[in-house]
């Protein structure tokens, strides 16, 4: 079935406007400008850098090597549209793919062939012939297939067993040769993935990896409250917050609270100090476990309510979570030249040509979501000086997540260390430093993650 021009948008603007992509403006654009791009000339080769700089706003040098944001959103389109036409739009009579490998979307029409039963008498056989000589067909095709089948099963019955033979024999041989090449493997690892082996990663890891013992990856228990229930004990009872009329009403009618409270006299609240954690702190130690395990690493892992000034001393830690959450990223000496704020901003103290002097959150003025955070990365010696400790925060959760991401990943990497080496000259990357960034996000998920600023970090005794 041959599409028209208006087939196609008329589809195109069903997606836009479904549920699934509601709150998804940038995969709104993206898959706007590739249909419109393909309805207008289905020749035309979408490449890589025309959707960068069109659609999400890149600069001129803009270079797909280092910036992986079309691949990112590419992969994220893929997947609402799989989304959609699995859920409201399963009933659409054309359907939009984004094929992986290109940008070029293809349409498809689902048509269920309607299969037409071929009257006996059409085909040839002795079947056909039985029936003409007016004897029963099917008696003559069910004797014919009995017979079939009394001849070949005894060798149909070697051949399965023989087959099956074979197939334990191969399963026997592939088993050992997996457990015995696992350890080789595992040993291999760092040295064949090519992003553990550059300068980028080896300026931003080299420490972290090149020490004997293992780092220690600090997760944030940020101070939560929960509604008191009845298993717990009076000890806690007796701290509990009591709530106003209107407070409650408030609560228990939020989405967010649904079913959290089931009544039972008037709710109250408690705090909950080691219970809970960022969905970007939780994000981010997956990627770096995974980073950690990937360079043959292994990495000790502890809530910041257990952790103790001694843990800080005698090895390389990493801090997930802000101030806000953690409170060890505060308790630590502090030298930078970007300060987290309790006014929820990052603070610059010595702002350059081109620089604010306070970076604040951005939110959506309709629904309230985050729209842009900041973020830094900051490594900086520990309080003996023999070792360091790297914070990944943002300003909320998300910029958290971002921070993970922008050290764990081949593109990002590398634009942190080519810009940590051309800081450092020929003195070589420096060894402390602070990178400030902007995260766009969208739909509690970072995006378009921006290095802003590098600030070099003095050593000790220098």
């Amino acid at each position: 079935m041959e599409l028209g021009k208006d087939q196609k948008l008329e589809q195109l603007e069903k997606v836009l406007h479904s549920r699934t992509l509601q709150n998804s403006e940038s995969l709104k654009a993206f898959l706007r400008f590739v249909v419109e791009k393909t309805v207008e000339d289905d020749d035309v080769h979408l490449k890589e850098y025309t959707i960068a700089t069109e659609v999400f706003g890149r600069n001129s040098d803009y270079d797909p090597r280092i910036d992986s944001v079309v691949r990112v959103q590419a992969g994220r389109l893929r997947t609402k549209l799989q989304e959609y036409y699995t859920t409201e739009g399963k009933g659409d009579r054309i359907i939009i793919d984004l094929p992986k490998g290109h940008y070029h979307p293809v349409f498809v029409c689902p048509q269920t062939d309607s299969g037409h039963e071929t009257p006996a008498h059409a085909t040839g056989g002795p079947a056909a012939g039985a029936a003409a000589n007016g004897q029963p067909a099917a008696a003559v095709a069910t004797a014919d297939a009995h017979a079939g089948h009394v001849e070949g099963a005894s060798a149909r019955g070697k051949a399965v067993g023989l087959l099956l033979g074979g197939l334990v024999v191969l399963l026997c041989v592939a088993v050992a040769a997996l457990y015995s090449s696992n350890r080789e493997l595992r040993r291999r690892v760092a040295t064949s993935d090519p992003s553990l082996n550059t300068e980028d990663f080896k300026a931003v890891w080299g420490p972290f990896v090149d020490d004997a013992e293992s780092p220690l990856l600090v997760l944030s228990n940020p101070p939560l409250y929960r509604f008191l229930n009845e298993a717990d004990p009076d000890t806690l009872a007796r701290r509990a917050i009591e709530l106003t009329p209107e407070q409650t009403r408030s609560l228990v009618e939020a989405p967010e609270f649904k079913e959290q409270w089931t009544g039972g006299g008037t709710p109250r609240l408690i705090p909950s100090l080691g219970m809970y954690t960022g969905m970007g702190e939780a994000i981010g130690v997956y990627r770096l476990t995974d980073l950690f395990r990937a360079a043959d690493k292994a990495v000790l892992l502890r809530q910041s309510r257990h952790v103790g000034a001694a843990d800080l001393k005698y090895r390389n830690v990493i801090l997930l979570g802000s101030i806000y959450v953690n409170e060890w990223t505060r308790r630590l000496p502090s030298v930078e030249s970007f300060n987290y704020t309790f006014a929820a901003t990052i603070e610059n103290r010595a702002p350059q040509p081109g620089e604010e002097r306070e970076y604040k959150p951005r939110f959506d003025e309709q629904t309230g979501k985050l729209a842009v955070d900041y973020a830094l990365i900051t490594v900086k010696p520990n309080v003996s000086g023999e070792h360091a400790v790297m914070t990944l925060a943002g300003i909320f959760s998300e910029g958290t997540e971002a921070a993970a991401e922008f050290v764990t990943t081949r593109n990002h990497l590398a634009v942190l260390g080519q810009r940590l080496r051309q800081l450092g000259g020929q003195n070589g990357p420096p060894k402390y430093y602070q990178a400030l960034l902007k995260v766009e996000v969208e739909n509690g998920t970072p995006t378009t993650i921006t290095l802003l600023s590098l600030r070099a970090l003095p050593e000790p005794g220098k």
